[in-house]
Order: structure tokens, then sequence, then C-alpha cells
């Protein structure tokens, strides 16, 4: 089959007017007032087929033919490559291009829900410690800058966290522990293994260490399990798509730090949170039922509509997760 073409050869801008013909042995020839050329069908290249624009035929040196002969040429490379245009066949049928939106809004939606957090697990998994502390690092800054106010408590009494903080985590180098006020009664985990826990806190636990050594054990728990790098991921997932659709680039910045001080953990999180935290404290022959007490604590003070930021506005709590710590 032959179609007609206009010819540029690539080293001048003199147009040629020429013929392709398409053999069934996968070869092509090339015709013009000046030349005759043999090709294989994988030397050149043809542009899909969008509307009755022409098509463009790439050819090796930087030759190139513009045809609008689309039908002839959808039917050869349908003939040759048993092929057809997708772009074409989008356009020409309108059930196939509704077809097209309703999978791409529910790409979009798989992506935004189950497919961000598969693809947050595996990014956090092979995450370098050095971006995890870069983050981090960045992220205590912005807040202490913005929001975080520097502890009262004593020299003493820092130092006393301090030693059953390094007790939990086996003095390893990358855990550190930090004391803020000004975010009611919290702590949250960075992915680097820093620490954050609030005078409120600390105020809240009426001296029992004990309490405390449980809330920081769950807090490593999250360190542990890469839960926060998953939520930092996601959250940027989130807002990159949100940021394409809007061009809003502010949206990735501000979402790291409002994930990381309002971590809402699922479910499974929580869960895996709760039972290293139990592991823990049993290895250190405190009874888990400290860190449930916490939470009970916790609920009744939440059940009075307590307006104060709380710890379970980022840590959601139930009884199920209560009756695991006593059992």
């Amino acid at each position: 089959m032959i179609i007609d073409a206009e010819y540029f050869d690539g080293k001048t801008s003199q147009k040629q007017q020429a013929s392709i013909e398409f053999s069934k042995d996968f070869t092509i020839t090339l015709k013009t007032d000046e030349i005759s050329c043999r090709y294989s069908l994988e030397q050149i290249s043809i542009s899909s087929r969008v509307a009755n624009t022409p098509r463009i035929i790439k050819f090796p040196n930087n030759a190139v033919a513009y045809s609008d002969e689309n039908d002839k040429i959808d039917a050869i490379l349908k003939e040759l490559k048993g092929t057809k245009s997708l772009v074409h066949l989008f356009e020409s049928k309108m059930r196939y291009a509704i077809f097209a939106l309703i999978l791409l809004i529910a790409s979009v939606v798989f992506f935004l829900t189950i497919g961000s957090s598969i693809t947050a697990k595996y990014i956090a998994k092979i995450t370098p410690q050095s971006i995890e502390d870069t983050i981090s690092h960045q992220t205590l800054k912005t807040l202490d800058k913005y929001l975080l106010k520097p502890t009262k408590l004593d020299i003493k009494e820092q130092e006393k966290l301090k030693t059953l903080f390094t007790k939990l985590t086996n003095n390893q180098s990358k855990y550190h522990l930090h004391f803020r006020r000004g975010i009611g009664i919290n702590a949250f985990a960075l992915p680097s293994g820093d620490i954050v826990l609030s005078d409120e806190l600390v105020k809240f636990s009426d001296g029992e260490d004990r309490m405390i050594y449980g809330v920081l054990a769950h807090e490593v728990g999250h360190v542990e399990y890469k839960h926060s790098m998953q939520l930092i991921v996601k959250a940027s997932i989130v807002s990159a798509i949100v940021t394409y659709f809007t061009g809003d680039v502010s949206s990735i910045i501000a979402s790291v730090s409002a994930t990381l001080l309002n971590a809402n953990y699922s479910r499974e999180f929580e869960s895996e949170a709760d039972n290293y935290a139990k592991l823990q404290m049993k290895k250190a022959n405190i009874s888990p039922k400290y860190l449930a007490d916490f939470f009970i604590k916790m609920n009744k003070l939440t059940s009075t509509n307590d307006k104060e930021h709380s710890y379970f506005d980022s840590h959601p709590s139930n009884q199920e997760r209560i009756d695991n710590l006593l059992n």
C-alpha cells in the first residue's frame, strides 16, 4: 500500500513530494524526485493518530515525512502490526472516552488511598537514615519556630527521664529525647528517632515514670516500624497530586510538619506500636498496665469535653487497645 507525503531530508528546509510504499515483508520504500530509499519498519517511527492531524514519520538521519492519509496508515499498521492508535480509538468512540475518564478517576482515588499506602510503605522501607535525619531535623526546627515552646521542666527531671529513655532504647545513638511545651498532653516521634515529649504530659503522669516509659515505648515503636516516615511519604504523595491539579506548591511544604505533629496513625500502626511498647515494658519488668492506665486516664479527660489539644487528637484510642495491654 502506498501513501503520499511531504518529505524533509533533515539537512535543508526544502520540501519534497514523496510516496511511501509499505510492503508485507515489513520494509518500506521512500521515493521522491531525487531519491529512492528502502528501510525496515524497525528503522522508522510513526506518530499516534490524534484526530485527523498529519502523522509524522521519522526516518534515520533526522529525515521526516508528514502525511494526512490517516485511514490508510491505520489500515497499514493494522495489517502489518495488528495495532491501532488507542488515542484515536478513545477520541472516536465516546464510550471508550467515558471509560477512560472513569478509569482515570478510579486510578487517582486508588492512589490517594490504598495505592499511596502501599507506595509509602515501600519508600519508607528503603529511605536512607540520612534522609530521615534531614527531614526530621528540619521539621523540628520549623515546629520550634512556629509552634513549640521551650521546656520548663527542671534539669533533674529532664535527666531522670533521659536516663529512662536511654534504658528503653538501649542507648542507641539514633534516639534522642526532646522536651517541649505548648502542645498539650502530647508526644510524637520523628522518623530519625527523635522523640518529643511535652511538659504537659509529664505533669499529667503525676510522677509515675512507668506510665511515661510506656508512652515513650509506644513512640519508639512508631519509629521502629517507620510509621512516621510512611505518613510523611503518603502526605507528600497526596500533596503532590493536589499540587499537580492546583499548582499550590506550599501544600507539600506544609504537609510534613502537620503530619508529624498530628499523626493520625491507622489502626494497624497503633496496634503495632502498642505491641512493641508492651514487649519493651515486659523486658524492663514494667507492667503494660501503666500504659493502659495512661490511655484510661486520657479517655476520662477527653470524655469531659476538654478543649485542650491532647494525646488522643493524634493517637486515637479504644477499649480494644486497652484490653490488649491489660491481657
